[in-house]
């Protein structure tokens, strides 16, 4: 697959949007405080579980990295509702954020392919075995980095659809089920739109791909998880007013 370089004016609107999208997921959850009660009581807490909790205690949503959501995700299971939709928006945010560096650091790649390629061809056969030496090691490192990064998106991707997507792309179990509803079935109308700006947003890289490409690529998230996701969310809002 051919990647294609993002023009100037889409990586300036993307800037914006950023900042747009992460002030619109603040101000839907901005009204809630972060709850007394942390975690659902049970018979038993196993270490790792209060290992994950301690993370979280004492801590507003704004102070929580990526690291410590993607380390430490049991904590996710042992939020009480309140807990879970207090948290939600530093996840969205968070996870974000890192998609929005690697897509970044992806396209630097990119554009240092392509300027590499019109040095070469403007040299033309100048010192030829020379250029040609520096030229492998160049795409051999350029090739090492595009692996790091893509395996970096793709932790971020399976992170995102494992702990998010995954809950909200079946509406009638999100119905049916209390551990689900009480999650999902109880935020307003501002935050389902907030978390469906977000869920747009953190897929956007797709539209940078060839159509025939969105869907013959598994990875991509552009697919039927993520739609059905979408799907879902405006029944929720529907369900809200």
């Amino acid at each position: 697959m051919v990647k294609k370089v993002i023009a100037p004016e889409q990586e300036k609107y993307d800037v914006i949007y950023e900042k747009i999208l992460f002030n619109k997921i603040t101000e839907a959850f901005s009204w809630r405080e972060r709850p007394k009660d942390m975690w659902e009581l049970g018979p038993i807490m196993m270490p790792d579980d209060e290992i994950a909790l301690k993370q979280f205690l004492g801590k507003n949503w704004q102070d929580i990295t990526l690291d410590i959501y993607v380390n430490y995700d049991d904590a996710l299971f042992l939020f009480t509702p309140s807990a879970y939709a207090y948290y939600l928006p530093g996840l969205l945010i968070t996870s974000a954020k890192a998609m929005d560096i690697a897509i970044a650091e992806d396209e630097a790649i990119v554009r240092a392919e392509a300027k590499a390629k019109v040095i070469d061809i403007a040299l033309g056969r100048t010192r030829a075995k020379v250029r040609a030496k520096a030229r492998a090691m160049a795409r051999a490192e350029a090739l090492a980095k595009a692996r790091a990064i893509g395996d970096k998106k793709a932790r971020i991707k399976d992170f995102v659809i494992n702990k998010i997507v995954f809950w909200i792309m079946d509406f009638e179990k999100i119905l049916s089920e209390s551990h689900l509803f009480e999650r999902w079935a109880t935020l307003t109308i501002e935050e389902y739109l907030a978390v469906k700006a977000w869920l747009i947003w953190v897929t956007r890289e797709d539209t940078y791909q060839d159509d025939e490409d969105i869907y013959q690529n598994d990875e991509s998230l552009c697919q039927h998880d993520v739609m059905n996701s979408l799907i879902s969310l405006d029944k929720l809002i529907d369900l809200a007013k």
